[in-house]
């Protein structure tokens, strides 16, 4: 999933409850727009500390929750284009998993889907995440060539 660890690089750069913060792809430098996001944990209650068997709690209670991230592209895009796993949707400043029905086709994508620097080929998780990750990699490339 593309829900970066909250101790990976630039993680001392994510907002608070509920903001939206542009940071830097650690990866590939390209700007992502980071949102509080919150798993599934397959039961019907939603839990991003949940273990493979979420309705079973080992310890002495719930743990605390950790905070999740998912790190979007900005802009909305086509769904049509996209594979189920990729598409998020805001309400209230948290990204939650799919389409939302007011959206009228458009989604907000996730950038580990398409990051020029997770992704050394194409991928071929669906026909928009290739052609985002080609417009990535000719921005980088373009980024870093000097100037004349």
């Amino acid at each position: 999933m593309s829900v970066p660890s909250p101790h990976e690089p630039g993680a001392e750069q994510l907002p608070g409850w509920g903001r939206k913060l542009t940071v830097p792809c650690p990866r590939c430098g390209l700007s992502t727009h980071r949102h509080r996001t919150l798993d599934f944990d397959g039961v019907n209650i939603y839990r991003p500390q949940a273990g493979p068997d979420p309705a079973r709690v080992l310890s002495d209670g719930e743990p605390a929750a950790e905070q999740a991230w998912v790190a979007l592209i900005p802009g909305d895009y086509p769904t049509r284009f996209f594979a189920d796993a990729e598409i998020y949707h805001l309400v209230g400043g948290i990204a939650w998993p799919g389409p939302h029905h007011r959206d009228y086709g458009n989604a907000k994508i996730a950038h580990d889907a398409c990051c020029p620097g997770l992704h050394r080929a194409q991928p071929d998780s669906s026909r928009g995440a290739g052609e985002l990750w080609r417009a990535m990699r000719l921005r980088l490339a373009r980024s870093t060539r000097p100037h004349r």
